[in-house]
């Protein structure tokens, strides 16, 4: 890292990987996360420890990854607008509003960017599509986070996976609401939304954080959290005029056969057992229809609206009280595959479960 530093003439790459070996070194990565929030440049690595997927005793030990990748500038320059409308879905969102966060960091960049290649824990079982980070509290209150969109790869996952899992799954007049488009503004919301919500909170007088009270719980009830309110945030600024009003049903379609598609991931596994979850919930309140003739489902709108609100409230007011037994209560009773779903599930064999990049360029230079 350090040679690469320097060949760059980059200013914001070159402070960024001096200050990334540096930590490597001696394990305080708060200087190198600041810089990297900061970093301005046409090829944007992320490496270091990060998530926490793998540590199934408390979520609390990151594991070490990497992702090489080229900046998309115009795509970018389309989603600047988002960054601006965070404060005002904070200031909304369904909670009470001393669990709201008055004055988010200032910093929310967005980048849209190609994958060239992934290292660690980031090229092992599911791919990732895109990314919100840091998870370090202190940079995110200061900074704030940065939200970075892996276009090919969500591409790829589009065309591979999610439209032939709609083909199957959905009901047939819904299967012509599917493009690429909302599930790309689908997944840049759920990234916008790890950066919102409760994260600093106080328990019993205590100052702590939502991911040390939700321990082993903690992965895939955010990760419930970023998608369900996803869609409340898009659908709060579809109504605000922000975003297109034909967005809204392609949303939810895209949703709907995206929970197909994350739940085979398994029930074990945060995503998996976060959609799951989300699923049983919004079936339950009559979101997501089956029809066992056709053994398809379909998304209810009207229904749709009022029960991802609701559920987005019920998350984020667990983890801002920081309730580990209200949401193991929660995960109990709804991360389950139901008779329904394993009717569509057992028809999806043929289609892969994701995709499986590789990365010739690289594999030239060995």
């Amino acid at each position: 890292m350090r040679d690469a530093a320097a060949l760059t003439t980059n200013a914001s790459l070159k402070s960024f990987l001096t200050k990334r070996a540096d930590a490597f070194f001696s394990n305080d990565y708060y200087a190198s996360d600041v810089a990297w929030m900061d970093l301005d440049s046409p090829i944007e690595p992320t490496i270091g420890p990060y998530e926490v997927y793998m540590d199934e005793l408390f979520n609390y030990k990151a594991a070490f990854e990497a992702f090489i990748t080229i900046r998309n500038d115009e795509e970018t320059k389309k989603l600047a607008s988002f960054s601006r409308q965070l404060q005002d879905i904070e200031n909304n969102l369904p909670i009470n509003p001393k669990y709201r966060n008055p004055k988010l960091g200032a910093s929310a960049p967005i980048r849209v960017v190609d994958e060239v290649l992934v290292g660690g824990e980031a090229r092992a079982g599911v791919q990732t599509a895109a990314f919100n980070l840091p998870n370090d509290e202190r940079v995110t209150r200061e900074k704030g986070s940065k939200r970075v969109m892996l276009r090919n790869v969500q591409e790829a996952k589009f065309q591979k996976v999610l439209a032939p899992i709609a083909g199957i799954a959905l009901d047939a007049v819904q299967r012509g609401k599917i493009s690429f488009e909302p599930f790309f503004t689908h997944i840049l919301a759920h990234e916008l939304m790890h950066g919102l919500g409760p994260h600093t909170v106080t328990v019993d007088g205590k100052q702590t954080t939502v991911r040390q009270q939700m321990k082993e719980l903690g992965s895939a009830l955010e990760e419930a959290k970023a998608d369900i309110s996803g869609l409340f945030a898009l659908q709060y600024l579809i109504d605000k005029g922000v975003v297109a009003k034909s967005t809204e049903e392609p949303m939810y379609v895209m949703y709907l056969a995206g929970a197909f598609r994350s739940v085979r991931f398994g029930i074990n596994e945060a995503h998996g057992k976060g959609m799951a979850l989300q699923f049983n919930y919004l079936f339950d309140a009559g979101a997501f229809e089956y029809d066992a003739a056709s053994a398809t489902f379909k998304v209810n709108i009207a229904k749709m609206k009022e029960a991802s609100q609701r559920l987005t409230g019920d998350i984020m007011t667990i983890q801002a009280e920081g309730s580990y037994e209200q949401a193991k209560a929660l995960l109990e009773k709804y991360v389950v595959i139901r008779p329904e779903m394993k009717t569509v599930l057992d028809k999806l064999t043929d289609i892969p479960t994701d995709i499986a990049p590789s990365f010739p360029l690289v594999d030239q230079l060995k």
